[in-house]
């Protein structure tokens, strides 16, 4: 009879074509994460700082901007009124 690893996941996780494929994803996502911010910049600021980190198995997709979540998804103007935000991190998604 066969058997299962318990820990299979973390095998396949971890084998080197899986943890490339993840970073390829991740590279193209990020890629339309900083299309998007390319159409909104004013500086140039936000979309510089998006950025890939590998995590493990696992690639990390982030900005360090420190506006980085008033910039995507909104907040209110000194004078009150809303400003949207961009959301590009959720076409990150698609």
């Amino acid at each position: 009879m066969a058997t299962l690893a318990r820990n299979l996941d973390s095998i396949i996780a971890h084998m080197r074509g899986v943890v490339d494929a993840v970073a390829d994803e991740a590279e193209e996502r990020a890629a339309r994460i900083r299309a998007v911010a390319a159409a909104h910049q004013r500086s140039g600021r936000f979309y510089a700082s998006i950025k890939t980190a590998p995590r493990g198995p696992d690639t990390l997709i982030y900005s360090d901007d420190p506006a980085a979540l008033s910039i995507n998804y909104g907040h209110r103007a000194p004078d009150g009124r809303m400003v949207p935000g961009i959301h590009a991190f959720e076409a990150g998604l698609t």
